[in-house]
């Protein structure tokens, strides 16, 4: 009896995977990533495989045969620097939000979520690429790449959209080989050339590829890490709104009511007028943020900081209007930031 229930929860998970692979068509959604390979073996045919060894909880070396290919085929193809991964990422995120359009609310809003990872490789060497990463929650620096990514959420949903894998462009922080090409005209040599750029920058790309494949959102959720004026002024151009919490830093001005303040100082001047404080928040204001010569309105909230009394945090939000109702439907994506959901609610 066992073995034949092996068998059915086999075949049923086959029939899974084979009805969402239709769904998304992931057939004609290969074909525009250049996926070149003289055989009979298709993408789809590999993926598909992929995502049921995932599911079988089984690493390559453990899975089951398929009698179409060999472990060594799926290897070569995951390995194969001509393929364009993230499009091919981008396209399949499309995919799925348009087949659950239709069952969102439409007063939820839609955000893209961006984070990183430290990804570490500790008995690397040789790793191309492999460079020293500065770990923020040790507070040194560790040997590996970090990993950037791109994710899209309703609130309620959260799926991956798009990723790059960051290393670094100074020669003294390179442990590993250099790119083995550096071509731009190459889809290779494109994701070795990035993986040297900011991440900042980087951010940016990956946003103005989604939005161009047809990835709907209207705002971007990030960490203290990306919050920079340069970084909002860039999102503005593309039509989105940033939300992100920001760092104390005694380097970077805002205008408010004719004179400059960095953000403790802001906090200073608002708790010294005897503005008095809100019940979710302390204190709110609307500023103007500088870019090469380009000024924009934001909103500075000042937010008490859980867990320490007395402290707060700052939150820097880019609206073309502030009415922020409704925001705290994917506030949760972020830890850090879950406790702000009814203060986006009252601002």
């Amino acid at each position: 009896m066992k073995s034949i229930e092996q068998i059915n929860q086999q075949n049923d998970t086959k029939s899974i995977i084979s009805s969402f692979l239709n769904l998304i068509g992931l057939a004609k959604l290969t074909k525009k990533v250049n996926f070149k390979r003289k055989s009979t073996v298709s993408l789809n045919m590999v993926l598909s495989w992929l995502i049921s060894v995932h599911f079988a909880r089984r690493s390559l070396y453990r899975a089951n045969k398929d009698n179409n290919f060999s472990i060594r085929t799926a290897r070569n193809v995951l390995n194969d620097g001509r393929i364009d991964w993230q499009k091919l990422m981008c396209l399949i995120a499309a995919k799925l939000i348009a087949t659950l359009k239709p069952v969102i609310d439409k007063r939820r809003r839609l955000a893209f979520i961006v984070d990183d990872t430290l990804m570490s490789r500790s008995f690397s060497k040789k790793t191309e690429l492999l460079a020293k990463v500065y770990d923020h929650d040790k507070h040194e620096f560790l040997t590996g790449y970090r990993g950037l990514t791109l994710g899209w959420s309703d609130g309620n949903t959260f799926l991956p959209v798009n990723f790059a894998l960051m290393s670094t462009k100074k020669k003294e922080n390179l442990i590993g080989k250099q790119a083995s090409t550096s071509d731009g005209r190459t889809i290779a040599g494109r994701r070795r050339l990035q993986a040297k750029r900011q991440m900042n920058d980087v951010t940016v790309e990956l946003i103005k590829q989604a939005l161009k494949l047809g990835v709907p959102a209207k705002y971007v959720l990030f960490d203290s890490w990306f919050t920079s004026p340069r970084m909002f002024w860039f999102l503005k151009q593309l039509g989105l709104d940033g939300l992100g919490m920001i760092k104390k830093s005694s380097k970077i001005y805002y205008r408010y009511r004719k004179r400059l303040y960095d953000v403790k100082g802001l906090y200073e001047h608002l708790a010294a007028s005897k503005m008095c404080k809100k019940n979710n928040y302390f204190y709110s204001s609307v500023v103007t943020a500088q870019y090469q010569g380009h000024e924009f309105p934001m909103k500075l909230v000042f937010v008490s900081k859980r867990g320490s009394k007395g402290d707060y945090l700052f939150l820097r939000l880019l609206r073309s209007n502030y009415n922020l109702n409704r925001l705290s439907s994917f506030m949760a994506a972020d830890g850090r930031l879950r406790h702000t959901s009814k203060l986006l609610n009252s601002i």
